[in-house]
């Protein structure tokens, strides 16, 4: 199911993900005015989503299965997708493709797989470069799961043109 997701950078919040020493906060849109604007507000969908609207729009796809690089191949207007298989998490964005290693074991589960995405495209549309980063941190109330970003590769050469990025 597609949704809207809003990116605050160093604002309090129930679900936050380290980054590149950030801390981003990120929502579902909430209706108080007493929160400033966001730093990010992007569309997430998954590839089984079925308004093929809301997939052609999606700034970040989450899938279940498959290679992160042909999701966003398959979705020009998406910036960061995400695969969650059996063996593990793949993320693709701005060119590059890695694993998303759990740093104390486990799995990573596909919701953590979607926020540590988001935060990506944050970073991404805020001027943060992919590669410079090596670890996420998601901090949810008093629980912190982290991976680390490895096995790092460098696509670009054969990044398809128009894709875009969200000022």
């Amino acid at each position: 199911m597609a949704g809207l997701v809003r990116v605050w950078d160093d604002l309090p919040g129930p679900v936050r993900v380290l980054i590149g020493g950030r801390a981003l906060t990120l929502r579902r849109p909430l209706g108080d005015g007493l929160v400033p604007p966001p730093c990010d507000e992007h569309l997430v969908a998954g590839p089984d989503e079925p308004s093929r609207a809301w997939r052609a729009c999606a700034d970040v796809i989450v899938g279940r299965a498959g290679d992160p690089a042909r999701l966003l191949a398959a979705h020009p207007g998406c910036l960061v997708a995400v695969a969650v298989t059996e063996t593990g998490c793949r993320v693709a964005a701005g060119g590059l493709e890695a694993r998303l290693d759990p740093v104390l074991g486990g799995e990573c589960a596909a919701g953590d797989a979607a926020l540590y995405a988001s935060a990506l495209h944050a970073w991404l549309v805020t001027g943060g470069r992919p590669g410079a980063l090596t670890r996420l941190t998601l901090v949810r109330g008093n629980t912190v799961t982290a991976v680390k970003m490895t096995g790092l590769r460098d696509r670009r050469a054969a990044r398809p043109e128009g894709r875009r990025a969200v000022p």
